[in-house]
């Protein structure tokens, strides 16, 4: 009878969830979901000096923001557990010394002073560092002995000093590693703490995991894995070794030249739809250059052959694409609320927002999303919607010289006669305007009479003074969107403060 399928995720609590879990998360559940199989995810903490308080919180939290649902897990419980490593010590203890019985590993009672003097002779000789073997070679005798008088030892895993090990990878065809040049790695340390080998192959078989789909840089660990299977007499799991991510120089993904942490794309505005998305993308293709999809949409067309090896980029320019034609294909009122917070940081709206308040962003988002790669982004290009108290924006140190000749252009526009002329006409026009609101035709008809009453070819000239004399700034939304915005009451402040300060009329 075949083995139902059952993959997983394992991730350390040793700081924010990283986007890597993410990625090879979603592998795993689209992997279980498209064959009928289950998901689950379990926490390996047992490096104590890495732990970080509330990390493993952070993990639940950030798969299930995402939508990558497990079916077993610390936090949801299951047929398997416990689910973290720490709560699981005694069983990796009895199962490392199970397998010194069986013949495939054995008690090291060696030193740090003379694994640190083994190194240091290894160094000097220009060898590879790795264990020499001495205790391999104790008898029982001498083993009883030692464990009797209370020594401090380790397990080691007991390598053939010959021939080969193949990892049978599904991407990747036959992996073939020389025994003689792999360590007799420690499976269970002094401390009663097993490594990551150990809890790693011991929790797999008894979980019943049956695809091992992880990141390529666990390809060297592999080999120590398959003979961990071998010396239990297990079934081994088939192997699938992803891609890393990359930076865009090709090195491994990392913060010191990428963001990593999925608390910090959550908090930047990324869309949890944009985010499944462009992870998806990391080595796979849909086919027919399709590049915009929903998890459901990944799970149904998914097929894990068609992942290619080349390392994918992770670069935030195509996430920021991604995530926007997320952004616009998301619900309006939906997409607003999400704004909300954002608008809240920087002081455009209160704790509580009423319906008109409300109303207010709706329009605002509806206007900006076509344009923002994040809801951080466009709560940034928002300004000229909320604040009233304008001034015009004034050359700057960092600004190149185009830049400085359009600051100036901008300043120039509303003293000439035609910008004077514009504004004065525009103000009126403002004035006699029966109501305070404006639909985006009504906004867009009062402009452009005002351009035919002022009788020039340019649009530009009168336009600019319009918009400096309303916003302060001579590039931004569309002024008849602004005007529909913020209607007829707050222009008609802005721009008579703006008059009286720059003495333009």
């Amino acid at each position: 009878m075949e083995k139902r399928v059952r993959t997983r995720i394992a991730p350390s609590p040793t700081g924010d969830p990283h986007v890597g879990t993410a990625y090879i998360a979603l592998y795993n559940l689209a992997f279980a979901w498209k064959n009928g199989g289950d998901f689950i995810l379990r926490i390996e903490d047992t490096d104590q000096n890495r732990y970080v308080e509330g990390s493993e919180k952070m993990i639940f939290d950030a798969l299930k923001w995402l939508g990558l649902d497990y079916a077993e897990g610390p936090d949801v419980g299951g047929p398997c557990g416990p689910y973290r490593q720490s709560e699981r010590i005694q069983i990796y203890a009895e199962y490392a010394k199970k397998l010194v019985e069986l013949g495939g590993a054995y008690y090291c009672f060696c030193t740090p002073d003379r694994l640190e003097r083994l190194r240091e002779r290894q160094k000097a000789m220009g060898k590879a560092p790795g264990y020499d073997g001495c205790c391999r070679s104790l008898t029982p005798e001498q083993v009883k002995a030692k464990l009797d008088a209370g020594e401090p030892y380790v397990i080691r895993l007991k390598m053939p000093y010959e021939g080969q090990t193949i990892i049978h990878d599904r991407l990747r065809g036959d992996i073939v590693f020389e025994n003689d040049k792999i360590d007799d790695q420690v499976l269970l340390k002094a401390d009663g703490y097993p490594t990551y080998h150990l809890a790693n192959v011991v929790d797999d078989h008894l979980m019943g995991i049956t695809h091992v789909i992880r990141a390529e840089e666990w390809i060297a660990s592999t080999p120590k894995h398959i003979q961990l299977y071998k010396a239990y007499g297990w079934d081994m799991p088939e192997f699938i070794h992803m891609p890393l991510l990359r930076n865009s120089d090709k090195s491994k993904i990392s913060k010191r030249k990428n963001p990593v942490s999925l608390v910090w794309y959550r908090e930047e505005g990324y869309l949890k739809e944009g985010i499944v998305n462009f992870l998806g993308l990391m080595g796979y293709s849909f086919g027919e250059n399709k590049e915009i999809f929903f998890l459901e949409d990944f799970k149904e067309n998914f097929n894990i052959d068609n992942v290619s090896l080349g390392g994918p980029v992770f670069d935030l320019v195509k996430l920021g694409w991604v995530n926007n034609q997320h952004m616009r294909m998301k619900d309006l009122d939906e997409l607003t609320r999400l704004t909300v917070p954002f608008f809240r940081e920087v002081g455009y709206v209160g704790e509580n927002v009423g319906e008109t308040e409300f109303a207010t962003l709706r329009k605002v988002v509806a206007i900006l999303r076509e344009g923002a790669p994040t809801l951080k982004a466009l709560v940034q290009n928002a300004r000229q919607f909320f604040d009233d108290e304008i001034s015009l924006q004034e050359a700057s140190e960092d600004m190149n010289s185009k830049q400085k000749k359009s600051v100036e252009k901008l300043r120039n526009s509303i003293l000439d006669e035609i910008g004077k002329a514009s504004i004065a006409l525009f103000l009126e026009k403002l004035k006699n305007w029966p109501r305070d609101g404006f639909t985006v035709e009504e906004a867009r008809d009062i402009l452009h009479a005002t351009w035919e009453e002022v009788n020039t070819d340019s649009a530009g000239k009168v336009f600019m003074p319009l918009r400096a004399a309303i916003t302060g700034q001579s590039i931004g939304t569309d002024l008849y969107n602004i005007l529909y915005v913020i209607g007829r009451d707050r222009a008609v402040a802005r721009m008579e403060r703006m008059i009286r300060n720059y003495h333009i009329l």
